[in-house]
């Protein structure tokens, strides 16, 4: 699995493994507002990156009273525990 993992977060692009690096810190969902104020990303970016994420089953967007993301469990353990440095 770790091997499956290292070569998916190559594939990523620099918004990605931006949004991936940042959401891994939260440990509850984030709305878009809070990454758009914490990252350094137009919103096109942001919400480009975002929707990729979520066709690679790495985020999901969770519906309340406003649109939450919140990376995959699996996927942030492994950034936080095995991860090589990301570029």
């Amino acid at each position: 699995m770790q091997s499956m993992f290292e070569q998916l977060l190559k594939r990523l692009s620099p918004v990605e493994q931006k949004l991936t690096l940042e959401l891994m810190k939260w440990d509850e969902p984030v709305s878009r507002k809070n990454l758009l104020q914490t990252l350094n990303l137009s919103s096109m970016d942001l919400i480009n990156g975002l929707l990729s994420l979520q066709q690679r089953y790495l985020v999901t967007q969770i519906e309340q009273d406003e649109v939450l993301f919140n990376l995959s469990p699996v996927f942030k353990e492994y950034l936080r525990v095995d991860s090589p440095q990301v570029n």
